[in-house]
């Protein structure tokens, strides 16, 4: 079923990692370090990001303090309410907000992502995080983390919930008509009633269905519970993924499980991180890559490895492996299982000391690397696509935004010469720049007409 791949070109998301994903980027030279906060910052990158008709630009969030910062850019906005912004700056360009299901009212964020995709024209994803965590869960009046199970079971449901919220209005809800003085058809309109072990909601939304139907649906899953979210749900599946046959493998078994949720497998996107340094030569980007490493400071690679491994920092030895008698077997069960799984593996394959995990892990050991000239760059990414380990990638440039300036300028013409990725927007909307088609209301003509709950003004 992986097989070559489905579509005709490649999908191409811009991953905005504060600064870039090298952790000392924001010290090269031409970049400034307090942008990654500023709204010119994401105007400018995500501009940089529609100029090479690239399909979105995606924020990531984490809501809780902890890589402290220290050395670092770190995600500190709000995603919906800055690619709110960025909306009124582009035309065409998706915008993929994250939001957790562990730690929002499913109505609200239901609102804000529908709010979002108003706003921008039909332009909103939303990449469903399960969050993870006890620092996170303090944060929202909780002693500690529900539990990984729970967390999942959780995370279903709010899915579940929040497209029923936006099928609550039928797509003929909203009249408008003058002549009548009918503004909202509320026989059109319906109560959802959702009540499940961890969501209850009754609705309706507050406002009338959004242009894409449902704002594109985006899951990085890749545990079993992730995979199973992932398929189920996700319109784009973003994978940690690092080698062309674990891709295939991942690709296959998310396709698999799409069908046994009586999906058309063919309407998913796999994106695998794309971690890269584009220069005029190899030479030239490997001297770019060892530049950017020698930025990376060493004190915040050493505790960012131990709270991705879950140990204790001072149980690293710079010269030696990891220590394997204290690794977890599975990591947290979070967000970054899939970062540990690989890594860990990757480390243990490789026989790797702390100190070279930390040099590898500069550029990534959890994502596809791409150090060297456009045409290498751009032989990696077809050797991908055409072999269906992926339907595009997520692009994750070393430092931003020279590094998205120079993978739209000198990467994407060759992709669009070879016929892998688009010359322009096929539509306006990100289900059209995807090809994926706009959902029917999920619900049959006979659940409408019940009246709406009126509540009289005092």
């Amino acid at each position: 079923m992986a097989g070559a791949a489905t579509q005709k070109t490649m999908a191409l998301n811009l991953n905005l990692v504060p600064g870039g994903v090298f952790p000392g980027a924001w010290r090269a030279a031409g970049e400034d370090g307090h942008h990654f906060s500023s709204l010119p910052h994401y105007i400018e990158c995500a501009k940089i990001a529609e100029a090479g008709k690239l399909d979105a630009i995606f924020v990531a969030d984490m809501p809780t303090w902890r890589f402290k910062g220290e050395f670092r850019p770190f995600r500190g906005l709000d995603p919906t309410l800055a690619l709110a912004a960025v909306a009124q700056h582009t035309t065409h360009l998706g915008l993929i907000a994250t939001g957790s299901t562990s730690y929002n009212s499913v109505f609200n964020l239901s609102r804000r992502m529908s709010t979002l995709d108003h706003i921008s024209g039909g332009r909103a994803g939303w990449n469903i995080v399960a969050t993870a965590g006890d620092d996170a869960a303090m944060n929202f009046g909780m002693e500690q983390s529900l539990d990984h199970d729970a967390r999942y079971k959780r995370a279903h449901e709010f899915v579940e919930a929040s497209l029923q919220l936006w099928d609550s209005w039928a797509d003929d809800a909203w009249v408008a008509d003058k002549a009548s003085g009918v503004f909202v058809d509320d026989k059109r309109i319906r109560h959802v009633d959702y009540a499940g072990q961890h969501i209850k909601v009754k609705g309706p939304l507050n406002l009338p269905r959004c242009p894409q139907g449902h704002p594109v649906l985006v899951q990085a899953g890749s545990s079993e519970d992730g995979i199973a979210l992932a398929s189920r749900f996700a319109d784009i599946v973003y994978s940690v993924q690092h080698t062309l046959d674990s891709c295939l493998e991942f690709r296959r078994k998310v396709r698999e499980r799409a069908v046994a949720w009586g999906r058309d497998p063919n309407t998913l996107r796999v994106l695998p991180g794309l971690i890269n340094i584009v220069a005029g030569t190899e030479a030239e980007a490997l001297r770019q890559e060892r530049d950017l490493q020698d930025l990376h400071r060493e004190h915040y690679a050493i505790t960012a490895l131990a709270l991705l491994i879950g140990v204790p920092v001072e149980a690293l030895d710079l010269n030696k492996e990891l220590p394997w008698d204290l690794v977890p077997a599975d990591g947290h069960g979070g967000s970054q299982q899939g970062h540990f799984a690989t890594l860990v593996a990757t480390a243990k394959r490789e026989k790797l000391t702390v100190r070279q995990i930390l040099a590898r892990q500069g550029g990534g050991m959890t994502h596809v690397t791409a150090v060297g000239a456009p045409e290498q760059v751009a032989d990696l990414m077809e050797e991908w696509f055409r072999a269906g380990a992926c339907d595009g990638f997520n692009i994750m440039p070393a430092a931003l935004p020279t590094g998205a300036k120079a993978f739209v300028e000198a990467v994407v013409p060759i992709l669009q010469q070879r016929g892998l990725f688009r010359t322009d927007y096929p539509g306006t909307t990100l289900r059209d720049t995807l090809g994926l088609k706009r959902p029917p209301v999920g619900f049959s003509d006979a659940d409408f007409g019940r009246p709406i709950l009126r509540v009289s003004a005092r």
